[in-house]
């Protein structure tokens, strides 16, 4: 099993956010928004942690017009080039940006959102139990919890195969960046394991392409009991 590489929790350079904003990341971005409504209704009020330069919170306000998002993210370069993205898709109204930390949301009360997402977040946070955790929290009961994010390969050589196949198109720099995700990434049993410990099932996690599993489930009350008790 190849061991895990962490790699910077934020990606807080200049020139590194401007190069993550410059991938093509469309395929991926509408495939999570795609998938996120497919499964079922999300409300009013989103959580988007990990937002980046908040391509997927402007693509779901495209499909949901009434809808309110508070995005975060722990970069300032990120959110620096997320205000110039909400600006030009005149979203500003509806997308509140924030800088914080996901692994600690105090100031968020308790089941505060009806839906929290989050895509390629965990794998930059060497320790993403309390993550998930706070994600259960800030769920209303009946909400929704969507997270996606890739998933560590066996080896070195399934790592250079991914690079090649979905970043072999991309600058150096993309590709680097890709190779880091993958070798910092979560296996699906780590990420089942810290699912079960922050009250959700483990079974809601799934393999949903060759490169990404999902988190897809609904809060209920009696999950809730049973993480209080």
């Amino acid at each position: 099993m190849l061991p895990r590489t962490l790699e910077p929790e934020s990606m807080d350079d200049p020139a590194e956010a401007a190069s993550y904003d410059d991938m093509n990341h469309s395929a991926v971005n509408i495939r999570f928004v795609d998938d996120l409504l497919a499964g079922g209704s999300i409300g009013n009020d989103i959580l988007d942690l990990g937002t980046g330069t908040a391509q997927i919170p402007i693509l779901l306000c495209e499909r949901m017009p009434e809808i309110r998002i508070m995005a975060l993210d722990a970069a300032a370069s990120m959110l620096e080039l997320a205000i110039y993205n909400i600006e030009i898709a005149s979203a500003i109204e509806r997308i509140q940006l924030m800088q914080g930390d996901a692994k600690a949301m105090d100031d968020f009360e308790d089941e505060m959102f009806d839906c929290v997402m989050c895509n390629s977040l965990i794998h930059h946070l060497p320790e993403p139990q309390p993550t998930f955790a706070e994600i259960h929290r800030l769920t209303a009961i009946d909400g929704r919890i969507f997270v996606r994010d890739l998933c560590r390969p066996d080896s070195a050589d399934a790592v250079e195969a991914l690079v090649v196949q979905y970043a072999g198109k991309e600058s150096e720099v993309a590709q680097q960046l890709f190779r880091q995700s993958l070798h910092a990434a979560l296996t699906l049993d780590e990420v089942k394991q810290m699912v079960a410990a922050a009250g959700m099932s483990p079974d809601a996690v799934q393999m949903t392409s060759d490169r990404h599993w999902t988190l897809d489930v609904r809060k209920s009350a009696a999950c809730q009991e049973g993480t209080a008790s």
